[in-house]
C-alpha cells in the first residue's frame, strides 16, 4: 500500500515557530540549513498523470456464470458412454490445475470449460481406444471465491458457487458487527468508507446508498476474487497517504491540523510534490476535495486547516492539474492501506459499555 522539493524562502518576518515546523514537515533537523535539502520547483510545469481508472462498473449478469471455467478444488464425475464400469466419481482437480481419468493423466483442467476438458480427455484416451465418448459432470464447485473483511461478524473467504450479490455476501458473513453502549445496540459499520474491489480497482458500488437508502441498483453481483471491505465507524482517525515518510493511519485523540498531521507522519519524503496536497473529506463514493498549498500555510498566507474524523490527506508524487487524477490515485492508495490493516487485525465483536 517519490520528486523535486520546493525551495521555501524564510523571511525574517516569519515567526520562528513556523520555520521550525516547516523543517519538521520536511524531515530536516531544526537548526540546520534547509538549503541542502530543497530544490526550486517554481519553474516546473505540472505534468499530466497517467493513472489507471479506479472505478469499474459492475455488470448486471455475472460474467463467470455465462462461461464457467474450472479450477483447483472443483470436483468432477467422469464416465464413458455405455461403460458403467469406467465411471469415476468425486475426482478433484489438483492444486496444480490438472486432473486424471483412466489413461488420461495430468490433463490441464484449470481455465477450461467442461466441453474443452472433455475434448482433451477424449483426445488422450483415443490413443488407447477408439470412439470413446466421455461424460463429465460437476460434483462440487469450489474453485471460485470472494472475500469480505472488516466489520462483519464472520470475515473471510466464501465459495462463489452461484450468483451472489453484495447484500447476499454480507448475509453469508452473518451481517454487520453490533456494539452496545449502556444496553443500546448499534452497528459498527461505516458504509461511507466501505467499498467493493475488483482487480485492485474500486467497483462503482455505493454501499451507503445500498444499505441505508435501499438503492438496489448498487447491489452488484460479485465476480471471483472480488472483495468487500466494511469500514469501522468507531475509530477517531485520519489517513496521511502518499509521499510522506511514514504513511498510514493516525489516531486523532486530540484535534490535529493538516500540517501537524503531516509532521506526525514524519514529514514529506524526497519525492513529495508539496505545492498541492489533496484533502479528501466525507464519503469515498462522492468525496469532497480540497487542494491545499502547504507553502502558503507555512508562510502565513493561508490558515492551517483543522482536520475532521476520517479525513484523508494525500501527498502526490508529481505535479497535477486535475483533481480527479490525484483523487483516483488517492482512493487506490486508501483501499490498499485499509485492506492491509484489516487483514492484520482481529475484528472481534465489541462491547463498549453497559
Amino acid at each position: 500500500m517519490k520528486f523535486h522539493l520546493i525551495t521555501l524562502i524564510l523571511t525574517l518576518s516569519l515567526p520562528i515557530i513556523a520555520g521550525a515546523q516547516e523543517q519538521r514537515l520536511r524531515g530536516i533537523p531544526v537548526g540546520e540549513s534547509p538549503a541542502d535539502y530543497w530544490e526550486e520547483l517554481s519553474d516546473v510545469a505540472p505534468q499530466p498523470l497517467e493513472l489507471k481508472e479506479v472505478r469499474v462498473t459492475p455488470s448486471k449478469t455475472p460474467a463467470w456464470q455465462t462461461r464457467y471455467t474450472l479450477g483447483p478444488g472443483d470436483t468432477l464425475n467422469f464416465s464413458v458412454y455405455d461403460r458403467a464400469d469406467l465411471a469415476r466419481e468425486g475426482v478433484q482437480i489438483a492444486p496444480d490445475g490438472t486432473v486424471s481419468y483412466l489413461q488420461a493423466v495430468a490433463v490441464r483442467a484449470q481455465g477450461q470449460t467442461l466441453d474443452q476438458l472433455r475434448n482433451r480427455i477424449e483426445e488422450e484416451l483415443s490413443k488407447y481406444q477408439k470412439n470413446v465418448k466421455v461424460i463429465i459432470t460437476p460434483a462440487q464447485v469450489a474453485s471460485k471465491d470472494f472475500s469480505i473483511i472488516g466489520r462483519v461478524k464472520k470475515p473471510g473467504s466464501y465459495t462463489l458457487d452461484r450468483p451472489t450479490s453484495v447484500l447476499e455476501a454480507i448475509a453469508l458473513a452473518e451481517g454487520i458487527q453490533i456494539g452496545s453502549v449502556r444496553g443500546s445496540a448499534f452497528e459498527l459499520a461505516d458504509f461511507e468508507r466501505s467499498f467493493v474491489a475488483r482487480s485492485g480497482k474500486k467497483l462503482s458500488v455505493d454501499l451507503a446508498r445500498l444499505y441505508y437508502e435501499g438503492d438496489f441498483s448498487q447491489n452488484a453481483y460479485l465476480e471471483p476474487d472480488d472483495y468487500i471491505y466494511v469500514a469501522s465507524n468507531l475509530d477517531n482517525e485520519v489517513y496521511i497517504l502518499g509521499e510522506v515518510k511514514e504513511p498510514g493511519r493516525r489516531k486523532m485523540p486530540v484535534k490535529l491540523t493538516l500540517t501537524q498531521a503531516i509532521s506526525e507522519a514524519g514529514g514529506f519524503n524526497e519525492y513529495a510534490y508539496q505545492m498541492k496536497v489533496l484533502l479528501i473529506r466525507g464519503s469515498i463514493h462522492k468525496p469532497e476535495t480540497q487542494i491545499v498549498n502547504i507553502k502558503d500555510i507555512l508562510q502565513g498566507k493561508e490558515k492551517d486547516i483543522p482536520l475532521q474524523n476520517r479525513d484523508i490527506i494525500y501527498v502526490n508524487k508529481r505535479p497535477f492539474e486535475l483533481v480527479e487524477r490525484a483523487l483516483d490515485s488517492a482512493i487506490i492508495t486508501f483501499m490498499q492501506t485499509v485492506t492491509a490493516e484489516a487483514l492484520n487485525q482481529n475484528y472481534d465483536p465489541i462491547l463498549l459499555g453497559n
